[in-house]
């Protein structure tokens, strides 16, 4: 019986086994789900117990003494085909982990001992497909001894299903007590899992809630082990251990991987920032001032070419801004032009010294007929003139980009300056013919010795150009330093509303004292000659400076003499100029006004006028041979605004002396400026064949024929003032070179006419002269009209002592005061000296100063309505102009002129009165034989004449040689005598009735009472009887 329920028993459960299976199968698959999803929210809390459960004993649901002795037994080693399988899941988990998270490789473990051979693993005979683990599971572990662990530690169990192992998570409950999850199932991939066998005997689905509800006990170790066998690193997953190690190592390698980014970050914006400093450190090309091509400081020694076309296109000619002569074919062309057969062209330039090479300045050729100019160069340096370095730009030879045309200069810079002593510009195109103007900019290095050519001032003055309002607030600076000798006026303004400031100086500025003579200094007649606008600007510092220092030079010139300084006459045109800059407005840029006017040039011309009247005669009965009046509408026609303010401003204050600073030339200029044309053919025959000329007519004649009659009456006196500033210049005077642009022109005087070196109409000189009492000059400062500011400190000590010397000129000569017997000043009075075709005229307060040479003069002066006076005035050598004063009484003209009215202001004979007795009471008879006597004077006069022209005629014809016996002497006299009546009565028919009073060696131009002396004593009636024809 009971055999036969054993085997039904045996059969029931096969049938139910694959039923079971199937269904193990179902919760197998729904556990595998749940356990995927839970092994990642609990694995983070499993693992560290797990770690901590590494060295534990080995878990088993067999009974107790089973596991006693299969605890016994040594653990079984690993096959090489695990331990190589374990190693490729633990590389391909690496790789995952590296994709999924950049950060630092954990900790290397050491490897194991590769097998010499590598066995193929076995196939497990059932594995069903396994879900992918997101992190590496554990292997089983061994168990730990149940005194050593707390109760309620988790264990390992083995499900129903193959390949399966259930970790369970254990949960603490209040009272001390443990819930087993078996959720968490691991499944090691490629690994052999240990199968619970089936028991025929066993009941597997009580089996199956056995093991739910089974207690699992912890079995100890004992203490004595087994020996280790094999490699015991195997035994433990470091891969949990790494992540965690890896995590601290990233978090570790983020923050110094920020602190070193911030590091660098800094340290790149530091460096960034210098980099940037130095960059525009380098950017901004070093400046430099001209080395003196310009300015002539370089002498023709130093510079050098390749070649030249002919003489008058060498190396010297090729200086910025020089000026050629207007024929090509002579010795001065604009400009250096090689041979152009030549293949190698260059222009060297010496500095007699290593410099720092800044940069080259380059300008076309000076001419009329073409446009040559050179487009493009290379720069090369040298130290030694024969081993030469062509500037290089870091990629190839650094070609610089010349000029588009041939008057305005082009300026390239170098990137850092080269140092060298020689430079050569090496042109590579050129706009027609090769011709190059050029200035080489440089600085002086610093050394232990100063240069010859360096000169230092030891005054404390302002060295900078000054733009307009610099020189506004410059002039209102020296003003308010010092107020009582400066006063600041304007003469007007300019064609844009620009004032053209002045300043006085003066002990009492403001007001024209009597016998105090007034002086001028003006410049910037053209807007880019600012040389004489900075020496006028530095003059008024100094002035000022000196005055209150108490240097007696100063004060006797500022407190003896009334100083105006006018820095600017052409504001508009200077500020063109200087907002181009030294060396880069051409020679004519600011020249002109903005309407075009050449200011120098501008003036009325009264030379003509003057020159006309004096070959009709009317000098100075006519036209006076001074202060000679404005032609009609002169005012109005094509005269610029700062013309006619300057006129006026002339006009209103009595000027002795002054001079206009200008530039381009080194030398000084003395009137007249306009040559004086040359007498007619008509008038020459007429005075060759009057034998009646004197010696000095007639050179006068050749000199007009010849066209050499470039003097003014006083043109002894104008050549000392111009040598007192030109030989008190330490260079004006070296003229062994020649002059900036051609031969020298004033024989090494440093002086020179300006009819005779570049005549002009209209200038302002010729004006001064002819219509005030003034004596102007033009002093042409130097080669350059717009110098570097670092050259204004040589020029001021050149030009400082000229500038003081030429001012106390104003004193020579005689001054003095013209008055009437009453004490009243006579304004307007004139005063003539003899030997001198030139009057000057007394100011508002009567008083004059007439510049003359050390020398005895007759001086005379007539006023209207009073008689004329004359005196001798003695000038000597010392300082100071002579006293010379009058005194005039009234005289009779107004009586004069009413008469001459009644005549129709014709001329008036003045006939002495004839000492005839009085035979008759009669006033007819009495004028009968004052008209009979007046007759027989004029025709005894004539027929004396006639007789000296005879014998002079007689005598040129002996001196001859004539072979023929000369007639007798009484016949000769006895023909002359009985001729001269019928001669006297045909003169008196065809000669004008005035020709008595001009006779022909009086040369038509002298003053018909000049000859008549007034004694200086009142006189109560004139010896005169007038007759009207």
């Amino acid at each position: 019986m009971r055999a036969i329920v054993m085997a039904l028993w045996v059969v029931l459960t096969l049938c139910c086994i694959p039923v079971r299976t199937q269904e193990d199968v179902r919760d197998d698959k729904l556990s595998r789900r749940q356990v995927q999803v839970q092994v990642q929210e609990v694995r983070g809390a499993v693992e560290p117990k797990r770690r901590r459960e590494e060295g534990d004993a080995e878990m088993s649901d067999e009974p107790v003494g089973a596991v006693q002795e299969q605890k016994v037994k040594p653990k079984r080693k690993k096959t090489p085909e695990e331990i190589e399988e374990a190693k490729a899941k633990k590389a391909a988990e690496k790789e995952a982990k590296a994709k999924k998270q950049k950060g630092p490789r954990p900790t290397r473990k050491p490897k194991a001992a590769k097998p010499t051979r590598k066995p193929k693993a076995p196939k497990a005979t059932k594995k069903p497909k396994a879900p992918k683990a997101t992190r590496k599971p554990k292997e089983v572990t061994t168990a730990q001894p149940a005194s050593e662990r707390p109760p309620g530690e988790e264990k390992l169990l083995v499900g129903p299903g193959p390949d399966t192992v259930f970790e369970p998570v254990t949960t603490r409950k209040p009272g001390g007590t443990e819930t087993i999850e078996p959720d968490r199932v691991f499944e090691p991939a490629g690994m052999p899992v240990w199968t619970e066998p089936i028991e025929p005997d066993l009941d597997l689905r009580g089996k199956k809630q056995a093991t739910t509800t089974e207690v699992i006990m912890y079995i100890p170790e004992e203490t004595t082990s087994i020996p280790y066998v094999g490699p015991w690193y195997e035994e433990y997953d470091y891969a949990d251990l790494a992540a965690k190690k890896q995590e601290e190592e990233e978090e570790r390698a983020r923050k110094e991987k920020a602190e070193k980014a911030e590091r660098q970050r800094k340290q790149w914006e530091e460096e960034e920032d210098e980099r940037l400093k130095q960059i525009a450190v380098l950017a901004e090309p070093k400046t430099c001032p001209p080395l003196g091509l310009e300015s002539h400081r370089v002498e023709e020694d130093q510079l050098l070419a390749s070649s030249q076309s002919h003489h008058g296109f060498s190396a010297h000619r090729g200086r910025l801004n020089m000026q050629g002569s207007d024929d090509d074919e002579d010795l001065y062309g604009g400009a250096w032009c090689p041979e152009p057969e030549e293949t190698n062209h260059w222009f060297q330039v010496d500095a007699r010294r290593e410099v720092e090479f800044a940069g080259v300045i380059t300008q076309g050729r000076n001419s009329e007929q073409g446009e040559d100019f050179v487009s493009s160069y290379f720069v090369a340096f040298s130290n030694d003139s024969r081993d030469w370095t062509t500037l290089h730009d870091g990629y190839a030879e650094w070609l610089f980009y010349g000029n588009v045309d041939k008057d305005t200069p082009v300026m390239s810079q170098f990137t850092p300056p080269a140092v060298a002593r020689y430079i050569r510009i090496l042109p590579q195109s050129w706009n027609g013919s090769l011709c190059l103007r050029a200035e080489i900019l440089a600085c002086q290095l610093p050394s232990s010795y100063a240069s010859e050519n360096e000169v230092s001032s030891a005054d404390d003055l302002d060295f900078r150009h000054h733009n307009y309002k610099d020189m506004r607030q410059m002039m209102k600076m020296i003003n308010e330093e010092c107020p009582n000798i400066t006063k600041i006026y304007n003469l007007g303004k300019s064609a844009h509303g620009l004032k053209m400031y002045a300043m006085e100086i003066s002990d009492n500025p403001g007001e024209h004292e009597t016998g105090e003579p007034e002086f001028r200094y003006t410049a910037g007649l053209h807007g880019n000659d600012a040389l004489g606008r900075e020496l006028v600007l530095l003059l008024m510092q100094f002035l000022c400076k000196e005055y209150k220092d108490e240097n007696p030079r100063v004060r006797r010139l500022v407190d003896g003499v009334r100083i105006h300084l006018v820095p600017s006459l052409n504001p508009d045109a200077y500020e063109l100029a200087y907002d181009m800059g030294s060396e880069m407005g051409n020679w004519g840029l600011g020249h002109w006004t903005q309407e075009g006017y050449d200011l120098f040039q501008n003036f009325p011309d009264l030379n003509s006028i003057l020159w006309g009247a004096e070959d009709r005669g009317w000098v100075p009965r006519i036209v006076p041979n001074h202060h000679i009046p404005l032609p009609e509408n002169a005012l109005n026609g094509s005269l610029a605004a700062e013309t006619i303010a300057i006129i006026s401003w002339m006009e209103r204050t009595p000027f002795v002396l002054g001079a206009n600073l200008q530039g381009g030339e080194k030398l000084v200029t003395y009137p007249f400026d306009l040559q004086r044309p040359p007498v007619s053919l008509s008038e020459s025959r007429r005075w060759r064949g009057n034998a009646d000329m004197n010696e000095e007519t007639w050179a006068r004649i050749q000199r007009q024929n010849e066209a050499a009659l470039r003097e003014t009456p006083d043109d002894a006196m104008f050549r000392w003032l111009a040598m007192s500033y030109a030989h008190s210049h330490p260079t004006m005077t070296e003229t062994y070179r020649g002059s900036c642009h051609g031969d020298d022109v004033t024989g090494g005087q440093g002086i020179t006419n300006r009819a005779s070196w570049k005549p002009t109409v209209g200038s302002m000189n010729d004006f001064s002269y002819l219509h005030t009492n003034c004596f102007e000059l033009s002093i042409f400062l130097g080669c350059d009209k717009f110098p570097h500011q670092s050259e204004l400190p040589a020029e001021w000590e050149n030009n400082r002592e000229s500038l003081l010397s030429f001012a106390e000129q104003v004193n020579r000569g005689i001054k003095g005061v013209v008055k009437d017997v009453e004490g009243n000043p006579l304004a307007n009075a004139t005063v003539s000296v003899e030997g001198i075709r030139h009057d000057v005229k007394t100011a508002a307060g009567g008083d004059y100063w007439r510049l003359l040479n050390p020398g005895e003069y007759r001086v005379t002066a007539k006023a209207e309505g009073h008689t004329p006076q004359s005196r001798l005035c003695l000038v000597g050598y010392d300082s100071g102009a002579t006293q010379c004063s009058f005194l005039l009484t009234r005289s009779n003209w107004d009586r004069i002129k009413q008469i001459m009215a009644l005549g129709g202001n014709r001329p008036v004979r003045l006939v002495p009165k004839a000492n005839v007795e009085r035979t008759t009471p009669a006033s007819t008879v009495e004028a009968a034989t004052t008209v009979d006597g007046h007759a027989v004077a004029q025709k005894a006069e004539r027929l004396r004449r006639l007789r000296v022209l005879r014998l002079r005629r007689l005598r040129l014809q002996r001196l001859r040689g004539s072979l023929g016996s000369a007639p007798a002497t009484t016949t000769t006299t006895t023909t002359t005598t009985t001729a001269a009546p019928a001669t006297t009565r045909q003169t008196e028919q065809t000669t004008s009735w005035y020709d008595s009073w001009f006779p022909v060696d009086a040369w038509s131009t002298e003053n018909p009472f000049d000859s008549i002396l007034f004694d200086g004593e009142p006189t109560q009636d004139y010896p005169f009887q007038y007759t009207i024809d």
